[in-house]
């Protein structure tokens, strides 16, 4: 009932979720090949990195480890919030702009539908998101009260044609009106919160975290740089094909784990068409083609490669949470089929860190 889509473009141009890998990391693991020669070619033999990429300057690259006062600033503010304290309004009416606590539950022709009920549903009243005409009429309520609310679903509600211009009743109760307290920034908030006594020796501790955080990320930073710079000349249909394939395998498993059996209807909830879908998912084949071509020909230029043990090892990380390789390789096939094998993936990822680290180990880190 709220209107709630799942940004698919998002998620597919951002290619996530899995081993918690950092963007490049993410990038390359949806896709991989041999790369066991200098000369870089994928596991079809149809293209030669370099000859489908132009590699910019790599070594050399600025990266800003700077810290501004509005980056420390942000970061203040942050602390504040997380120490704010709600409080819980049980008296008086509730208007507009207040965070108020509901419990509701939408019914048609006197049957509950699916997506229409939620207990303890913090909502802003005004911006809520909830069709025309909820919000309003949730507006003077006071806590505890409870109000059934005459509504309509809009002609053109793509989040679920199957309520679009229909009537429902939605019964409202009103728990309570919350409101944030947010606490001012003094050196006893500082002490009580953290490891240190004042607002400045936190202040410099920030700075100081900040500028880690930056440099111990140099590699990411500069090699997203060359990657701006970098054209690409032509997108091999293997690589294409196997990024398309494992993105698609993904999203149709992360449709699942949403609730949707039924894929076309987490397209339709994401406010896309079967066409749209297929054009996201070539776009981001593209980037990831692009993102894994450049890593290929960097390394081949510097002769980096990935070894077997280095492989076997990676994939032997499972069992230092508990799991096994066999357990990890299955669940790999599970998820993507045939469409590549967890060792080309691990190669591809490694190769992909080596040749970041390569290139951070070559910037010049602005302090």
């Amino acid at each position: 009932m709220k209107r709630r889509a799942i940004v698919l473009s998002m998620v597919l141009s951002a290619s996530l979720m899995l081993t918690g890998c950092s963007w490049s990391e993410i990038k390359g693991k949806f896709t991989g090949e041999d790369t066991s020669t200098n000369q870089t070619t994928s596991k079809a033999d149809d293209y030669v990195a370099s000859e489908c990429v132009t590699i910019p300057e790599y070594k050399g690259i600025e990266v800003d480890c700077t810290v501004s006062d509005e980056e420390v600033q942000s970061e203040l503010d942050s602390f504040v919030s997380q120490n704010s304290t709600e409080k819980k309004i049980k008296k008086g009416k509730c208007k507009k702009g207040d965070t108020v606590n509901i419990d509701y539950e939408g019914k048609m022709d006197g049957k509950a539908f699916d997506g229409g009920s939620a207990s303890g549903s913090a909502i802003t009243l005004g911006s809520s998101g909830f069709i025309d005409g909820f919000d309003d009429g949730v507006i003077g309520m006071k806590p505890g009260e409870t109000k059934d609310l005459d509504l309509k679903f809009p002609d053109d509600y793509s989040n679920n044609p199957d309520l679009a211009g229909k009537p429902a009743v939605f019964t409202v109760t009103l728990n309570y009106i919350s409101k944030t307290s947010t606490p001012k920034l003094t050196d006893k908030l500082v002490s009580e919160k953290t490891e240190y006594k004042t607002v400045e020796e936190y202040k410099k501790s920030i700075i100081e975290d900040l500028k880690k955080e930056k440099k111990e990320s140099a590699g990411s930073t500069a090699y997203g740089e060359v990657e701006n710079k970098a054209e690409v000349k032509k997108y091999p249909d293997s690589i294409i094909n196997v990024a398309s394939s494992q993105l698609d395998a993904y999203y149709r498993y992360t449709a699942k784990q949403y609730g949707f059996d039924d894929f076309n209807t987490f397209l339709t909830q994401s406010g896309m068409t079967e066409d749209t879908y297929k054009e996201q998912l070539k776009t981001a084949a593209q980037s990831i083609a692009k993102t894994q071509m450049l890593t290929e020909a960097i390394a081949e230029k510097e002769g980096i490669t990935v070894s077997e043990e280095e492989i076997n090892a990676e994939m032997k990380k499972v069992e230092e949470e508990g799991g096994t390789v066999e357990e990890l390789k299955k669940n790999f096939k599970d998820l993507y089929g045939d469409v590549i094998t967890i060792e080309e993936y691990y190669k591809i990822t490694l190769l992909t860190n080596k040749v970041i680290d390569m290139v951070g180990e070559n910037a010049k880190i602005k302090e």
